[in-house]
């Protein structure tokens, strides 16, 4: 059998005769150690893991991550991983984004964004106002006066 282009083959597990399946050459396999506690060269032996959920029930994986936020301001996080779903973002729709403070702020920011950008779209006498300049500056001036009287009461 010819070697693969991916490091994943087909060759059998020896224990369970299952076969690992190669990767889609268009997926990404992210592989990295999610234990900061862990020291390298010292593996742990452990036995009556019957599962992944055994796994991670046993290793409660997490890690650190430092974010960048839109000020250019590091935000240091921990992430926990008690699934394999955990990993998903899933263009923020999965649980890594759901189980993250940050990432979760992000997303919010995100979609209110689209909001408000498919309003503009959707709204002809609003992209009539912005095509213009002195409209355009006149809206501007109307939604300070109600931000600057939200923030005041």
């Amino acid at each position: 059998m010819a070697m693969k282009e991916n490091f994943i083959s087909m060759a059998p597990d020896e224990e369970s005769s299952a076969k690992v399946s190669p990767i889609d050459n268009n997926k990404t396999l992210m592989i990295d150690q999610y234990t900061s506690d862990a020291e390298p060269g010292n593996p742990e032996l452990v036995e009556n893991i019957q599962n992944i959920e055994d796994a991670f029930a046993h290793f409660k994986p997490s890690v650190e991550v430092d974010f960048v936020d839109e000020e250019g301001g590091s935000v240091n996080e921990k992430l926990h991983f008690g699934e394999l779903r955990d990993f998903e973002a899933q263009g923020g729709k999965g649980k890594l984004v759901e189980n993250s403070a940050f990432l979760s702020g992000v997303k919010k920011k995100i979609d209110t964004n689209v909001k408000i950008r498919k309003s503009i779209e959707q709204n002809r006498k609003l992209r009539d106002i912005l095509k213009d300049a002195s409209a355009k500056e006149e809206l501007k001036e109307a939604l300070r006066a109600m931000l600057e009287e939200l923030e005041n009461n």
